[in-house]
């Protein structure tokens, strides 16, 4: 018995001088899976929101928008506020809301969800 612990503590040295590191698979198998989660979810995020940047900057008046609450509605106006410098800090849409097009409200230009004028083309209407 005393024979096979003294083997077996043998074949273990042996295994980590053959080059085998248990460590060093554990950092591969640690940086595979960054890589994975990098592909497969972070970049397609920034791509999507990239482009969801892309669409609020094309807005104009008269675009038909959904806003992130839910609300239906047209873009009346465009506003937006500029600092002592000249940059643009808040840049804002007043909307019409649907049904009758006679109430309107300011809301960020964040909150505007998506361009319904691309939608209803595609969809013949």
């Amino acid at each position: 018995m005393l024979n096979t612990i003294f083997l077996q503590a043998e074949a273990e040295a042996g295994a980590v001088e053959g080059g085998t590191n248990p460590g060093m698979m554990n950092l591969i198998f640690i940086i595979g899976i960054i890589v994975v989660f990098y592909f497969f979810m972070i970049r397609p995020q920034k791509q999507q929101q990239k482009k969801i940047e892309e669409e609020r900057k094309n807005m104009k008046e008269g675009d038909n928008v959904i806003t992130n609450g839910g609300m239906y509605g047209k873009i009346d106006s465009v506003n937006t506020a500029t600092d002592a410098k000249g940059n643009t800090v808040v840049t804002s849409f007043v909307i019409k809301l649907k049904p009758d097009y006679q109430t309107r409200i300011e809301v960020s230009k964040d909150c505007v969800f998506k361009d319904l004028n691309d939608l209803n083309a595609s969809q013949g209407k």
